[in-house]
């Protein structure tokens, strides 16, 4: 049903560099709302009362509009005040420091390009990609959603390809991969796939996921998987890790070949935003088997200085960088993922839970009696924040938790601290274990550039966390880390200096480092990847 509204003009003539509103023409959405931000949409414009804009304008420092903005397929820098509700509908909007929204923000089928010490009196929401144009019509501007159909058939990346890997137990390795979908079955099948080559190995891994939707939020799938995989994912992004193996030769990972197939159920939080204060939330059930296989070592290809020697150098006949128990066993995962993405920051939490029982591994003997089974329940909690002050300042928060609570854990299942990106200190990969605590805390001060977009800041660092195993015991290590860094977005390519603990007898515990860092993850690392 159409919905037509009289668009009000200003109360008072324009302001230095704003365009006179367009006054007296209606704006109507096409067709009844199909979302929760359409339904937003239409109740604004049944209210009535605010100014259309249908061209590019700039709200300057000290201007003031007095009452609701919509605007139409323009771009809008905001550095003034709105004294009401913000909406774009296929447009493009720009906050800049200073400007204050006295109501909502809402950006539909447009991009929003935010500042931290912008000030938002209302609730944010941002749907890039709802399906919404703007078409004049009868003198006024028709709103219409557009629905484009799901493709039957996608390649990953760029023409099929992700971007290569490198690591110390792979060298190179090239991904590939594709998926096809039936979108007009009520269902939603669809099959997704992908190789990947590994030449030094003279072997392909590979991926396949089947699924269904049951409804919008519900999804059952089968997979099988043959990968590298790392229960240090945690630390710092695979393409950084690859980067940084391949020019320094410090690779953060326990890598081993892991082989799995299982069923999997996923459900989700509704019509999960993009970009706005409401959480997000996701929970993952999964059951199957895995068959595992440690490395031998392999010389890999390093510009710069060489391979660290591992956390087993005494014994030679293993790779020196990971040992673990080969073999199957079956297992039980449940994971809850939790985020609230907002202007104020940015707050995460993961909680995940694996119920392990032994199939047939190959036990590693250490001295003499009888070796236990690898029956066991592993639990893992993350925890991130991020927080802009009024000041500009940025506060950030990470912490991670990995403990065996009962039964006895396969190392394919123990975790690494030490290098940069957790104690840069203490060697790299220095320490090893089942039960796992690592937290750090940073605050930033913007010394040039914007809070949000990009800019140089100073940072200090406080980092701490230890690792508890069966031959050492739990002892807690820190380091103070502080310096320059240049950001961009989500990136910092961080200059800096590091003090504190050390492993290494007559180390006085003081380095310099380059690193570069990226937001934590949530999410556990023993749960299937997300969709």
């Amino acid at each position: 049903m159409k919905r037509y509204v009289l668009a009000a003009a200003l109360a008072a003539g324009p302001a230095a560099g704003l365009p006179a509103p367009a006054s007296g023409q209606e704006v109507w959405l096409a067709e009844e709302p199909r979302s929760e931000a359409q339904a937003a949409l239409a109740a604004f414009l049944d209210a009535g009362g605010f100014a259309v804009w249908t061209r590019d304008t700039v709200l300057a420092r000290g201007d003031t509009v007095p009452g609701a903005v919509l605007l139409l397929e323009g771009t809008a820098r905001i550095a003034g005040r709105v004294e009401g509700d913000l909406y774009v509908v296929d447009g493009d909007l720009f906050l800049r420091s200073g400007a204050s929204i006295a109501g909502d923000v809402l950006v539909l089928g447009g991009g929003f390009y935010d500042s931290d010490v912008a000030e938002v009196e209302g609730a944010v929401t941002y749907r890039p990609n709802e399906p919404l144009r703007v078409r004049p019509s009868r003198g006024g501007f028709e709103i219409i959603p557009e629905i484009e159909p799901e493709p039957a058939f996608e390649l990953d990346g760029t023409l099929g390809f992700h971007l290569p890997t490198y690591d110390r137990v792979n060298g190179l390795s090239i991904p590939v991969g594709a998926l096809a979908r039936l979108p007009t079955d009520p269902g939603r099948p669809e099959i997704a796939g992908g190789l990947t080559w590994i030449p030094a190995r003279e072997d392909v891994d590979y991926r396949l996921h089947s699924s269904g939707r049951f409804g919008e939020r519900l999804r059952l799938g089968l997979f099988a998987t043959s990968a590298v995989v790392s229960n240090e994912e945690w630390i710092r992004p695979t393409w950084y890790n690859s980067l940084a193996h391949f020019v320094a030769g410090d690779d953060v990972g326990s890598h081993y070949d892991s082989r799995e197939i299982g069923l999997e159920l996923e459900w989700t939080s509704p019509e999960p935003p993009v970009w706005e204060d409401a959480p997000r939330w996701r929970v993952v059930a999964a059951l199957g088997r895995e068959q595992a296989e440690d490395f031998r070592f392999r010389n890999v290809t390093i510009l710069f200085g060489e391979e660290p020697p591992g956390p087993f150098p005494s014994l030679p006949d293993y790779d020196p960088h990971l040992q673990i128990d080969n073999g199957s066993l079956w297992f039980g995962r449940l994971g809850f993922e939790w985020e609230s993405q907002g202007r104020g920051g940015h707050n995460a939490m993961g909680l995940g839970v694996e119920v392990g029982l032994e199939d047939e591994l190959s036990h590693i003997t250490v001295g003499l009696g009888p070796i236990p089974k690898y029956n066991f329940l592993l639990v893992e909690g993350r925890v991130s924040a991020r927080r802009v002050l009024a000041s500009g300042h940025a506060v950030e928060a990470f912490g991670i938790g990995r403990f065996d609570v009962s039964g006895r854990l396969p190392m394919q299942r123990y975790s690494m601290i030490g290098g940069i990106g957790t104690l840069p200190t203490m060697p790299l990969r220095g320490r090893r274990g089942p039960r796992l605590v690592y937290a750090e805390a940073a605050y930033a001060i913007p010394l040039l550039g914007d809070a949000a977009l990009g800019g140089v800041d100073v940072f200090a660092r406080g980092s701490g966390g230890g690792i508890d195993s069966p031959w050492d015991e739990f002892e807690l290590y820190g380091s103070v880390q502080g310096g320059l860094a240049l950001r961009m977005w989500d990136f910092r390519l961080e200059f800096g200096v590091a003090a504190g603990s050390t492993a290494e007898p007559g180390d006085p515990g003081l380095i310099a480092f380059v690193d570069i860092r990226t937001r934590r993850s949530a999410r556990p690392t023993r749960m299937p990847p997300p969709r």
